[in-house]
């Protein structure tokens, strides 16, 4: 019966977070899509959220560290599909960044409010850092693991390699966002793939290439 009784408090208890989370959630993201979300204030968030401020800080230290964590929550649940994939294929093709670039753009899509908003603070902060930082770390680890061979060799190199994808991706996110309405996302689809350096994502599997990891250049290891 204590068992019983402790296991059902821990549930309520879960329960409760996991509502304060995402009163937490709707809340921030409501505000970042009115105006820079550097500007609001915990006690601001806390009353939108319809909590108490001291709970805010169970969560998060500033409203920007919230918008980050709730836009990276969902963007990681698309890193761990794709790389989920990207571990039974065992090389990057051509399917498989169209599949996780559209599942991209639906996440910018379903906050369009946040990455939107054209010179607002937040949607630049959200494009630029958020985003870029998502497909730079998802990029690096593509090549680290060895599911794609870029022309330069070394970890250096992977990551100037990584960073360009990723801004050149969200760059056109961000171009993409300020056409009027209404957007194809096919456009921007179609835009990022013809922009791919030739040697990453190639359409097709060449069977007699299997990537390796990138070698550390001075000690030979990964």
């Amino acid at each position: 019966m204590i068992v019983e009784r402790a296991r059902g408090a821990e549930l309520a208890a879960d329960a409760r977070i996991e509502r304060t989370w995402l009163r937490l959630s709707q809340a921030v993201l409501s505000l970042a899509a009115e105006r820079d979300i550097a500007t609001v204030s915990v006690a601001e968030l806390s009353r939108r959220a319809g909590i108490h401020r001291a709970t805010f800080y169970d969560h998060a230290e500033t409203p920007v560290a919230l918008l980050t964590r709730v836009l990276a929550i969902d963007l990681d649940a698309v890193r761990v599909r794709s790389m989920t994939q990207l571990d039974r294929a065992g090389l990057l093709l051509r399917d498989l960044t169209r599949t996780t670039m559209a599942e991209i753009i639906d996440h910018v899509l379903t906050h369009e409010g946040v990455y939107g908003g054209a010179g607002r603070a937040s949607s630049l902060y959200a494009l630029r850092v958020v985003l870029a930082e998502h497909v730079e770390q998802s990029v690096l680890t593509v090549l680290r693991e060895g599911f794609a061979i870029p022309p330069t060799p070394g970890p250096d190199a992977a990551r100037l390699h990584a960073a360009f994808i990723a801004h050149g991706i969200t760059g056109a996110v961000e171009a993409w966002l300020r056409l009027p309405r209404p957007r194809d996302p096919d456009l921007l689809l179609a835009a990022v793939e013809a922009s791919y350096p030739a040697w990453y994502a190639p359409p097709a599997a060449d069977p007699e290439v299997r990537p390796g990891p990138i070698l550390n250049s001075s000690t030979g290891e990964t």
